[in-house]
């Protein structure tokens, strides 16, 4: 892999805030491993993904003074993204490569789109259900799920048997879950 070059885990080009375009930044920051899925979704070669993946946050970056932040920054830097996508794959020669369409990859890029904009709000229903948890139970998910922890350690720390613990995760992932069930059964999302 090339200098300066990384997977997903450390997405190419971590841009970290600073004063110039801060609110820029801190937005491009927030969303640069999704914009680097989204070009995934167009090209399927992890040299490619993560070249157009770069020239998408330079040109984001040119244009940073013309993004109004009144606006969903996502949607935006995908528009930036699919047109260096579309540019790059004229540009390019790609013998011997299956061949879309810039109609079906508009086509896929707006689904690509759509699902994000309902797993963001799946994401929010989560979290509303989550909070609806008491501490305890909110905290014992975070101990039990962020991986630093076996569940033997947490459950000796707590004094109960790992099979104790994994009956109340068990039933606090039944509530959450109940929660969510209602949650979308109301928005007419199931």
């Amino acid at each position: 892999m090339a200098a300066g070059k990384s997977t997903t885990d450390g997405v190419a080009g971590d841009v970290r805030p600073d004063s110039a375009g801060g609110g820029f930044v801190a937005e491009l920051v927030r969303h640069q491993r999704r914009i680097y899925a989204f070009i995934g979704s167009l090209v399927h070669h992890q040299g490619d993904i993560e070249d157009l993946y770069q020239q998408t946050c330079l040109v984001l970056w040119k244009k940073h003074d013309q993004f109004d932040g009144s606006r969903d920054f996502f949607p935006w830097a995908c528009g930036v993204a699919k047109h260096e996508v579309f540019n790059y794959l004229r540009k390019r020669d790609h013998r011997g490569r299956v061949h879309l369409s810039e109609q079906v990859l508009a086509e896929i890029a707006e689904e690509h789109l759509r699902t994000e904009a309902e797993g963001d709000a799946r994401r929010d229903l989560l979290d509303g259900c989550l909070a609806k948890l008491r501490e305890p139970q909110r905290d014992l998910l975070r101990r039990c799920y962020e991986g630093t922890h076996a569940i033997k350690e947490i459950a000796a720390d707590m004094r109960i048997s790992a099979a104790a613990l994994t009956m109340r995760l068990q039933r606090i992932k039944q509530a959450v879950l109940g929660c969510l069930e209602k949650s979308l059964a109301a928005e007419g999302r199931r």
